[in-house]
């Protein structure tokens, strides 16, 4: 009831800000937009993305090998795929995570294991975004009226920092899992627990963990190139560096857990910074959309694989499992 309840929430945010997001629009100019767009350039931004995913499966694959048994390239390329399917259908806490963690764990019912690979893969991914940025910011400084980008990127990459330091800290685990016994929570203890040592486990393995950033920061370079080449698409002329600090914002804020999947945040913050450098609203609208767009058609596949996969007792599995991560 609860779940249902948040999912109802989200869908009226949504709708919320997609209607004050269009209701100054011009319309005749956004179709113009849509209509003068160059989609051979689309489509272009849409195989790099692709590109992008392939490289997020290979580094998911090598941060499980030190852990458990790994599946082969085209059983995880599926489960990837599901994943991103259910980032985009189901309004969840952590949706698609839970689904990689399980169908990848499943065999070998190592589900500790799997929970600390998926995340790192997303840990890895988030620490190389915001390195991007930072660096970003102090190459080419934005300055726009009323939004503080280098504040925002730098909190946000401080509190990683710091969040980080505790997740691989043998002796903070420690109290913590001490501090949830104290309280009686056994159970959740016995699993935090047993998550910190695969983590400790998988922080020897540093050349793996250099390896997952190497690749981390080619992946969020083809990532800000897919927004950059479907600006070109749309014919909106923005110099790439303004891309480097933007994406990552713009990935921060759809990361806020007060609508559907960041739609509708997304689509405000491309708005919001963009017009911000001389971008019409229409054009910025556009962009944000189209961006949605190729995230969502990038996602289809993976609900025609989990047609293959799908079962009933695996979707109570699933429940259970966020509702205990959660």
């Amino acid at each position: 009831m609860k779940s249902v309840l948040i999912a109802i929430l989200k869908t009226v945010v949504t709708a919320l800000l997609f209607y004050l997001l269009f209701r100054k629009v011009d319309f005749p100019e956004f179709a113009a937009t849509l209509k003068h767009a160059r989609y051979d350039v689309l489509i272009f931004s849409f195989c790099i993305l692709w590109i992008g995913h392939s490289m997020c499966v290979f580094r998911w694959r090598m941060l499980m090998r030190p852990l458990m048994p790994v599946a082969s390239v085209a059983r995880l390329l599926g489960i990837y795929c599901i994943g991103l399917f259910f980032n985009l259908t189901f309004p969840t806490v952590v949706g698609g995570d839970v689904v990689k963690m399980y169908y990848a764990g499943k065999p070998s019912r190592r589900f500790a294991e799997s929970f600390a690979a998926t995340f790192l893969d997303r840990d890895t991914g988030m620490l190389a975004m915001m390195l991007i940025a930072v660096t970003a910011t102090m190459i080419h400084p934005v300055r726009l009226d009323g939004i503080p980008v280098s504040l925002i990127i730098w909190s946000a990459f401080l509190a990683f920092i710091v969040a980080n330091g505790i997740i691989f800290a043998p002796r903070l685990h420690r109290i913590f899992v001490n501090f949830l016994r104290g309280l009686r929570f056994n159970g959740l203890a016995g699993r935090v627990d047993t998550i910190s040592g695969v983590f400790q486990t998988i922080a020897r393995h540093r050349g793996v963990l250099a390896m997952s950033l190497v690749i981390s920061l080619v992946n969020q370079l083809f990532v800000i190139a897919v927004v950059w080449i479907t600006a070109i698409g749309l014919r909106i002329g923005v110099p790439f560096p303004y891309f480097l600090v933007f994406v990552p914002v713009i990935t921060l804020i759809s990361m806020i857990p007060i609508s559907l999947n960041g739609m509708g945040l997304r689509e405000y913050a491309f708005v919001a910074l963009f017009s911000a450098i001389g971008v019409d609203r229409e054009s910025g609208i556009a962009l944000g959309l189209v961006s949605s767009a190729i995230i969502v058609l990038s996602a289809i596949p993976g609900g025609v694989v989990y047609i293959f996969f799908r079962s009933r007792a695996d979707l109570e599995q699933m429940a259970r499992l966020e509702t205990d991560l959660s």
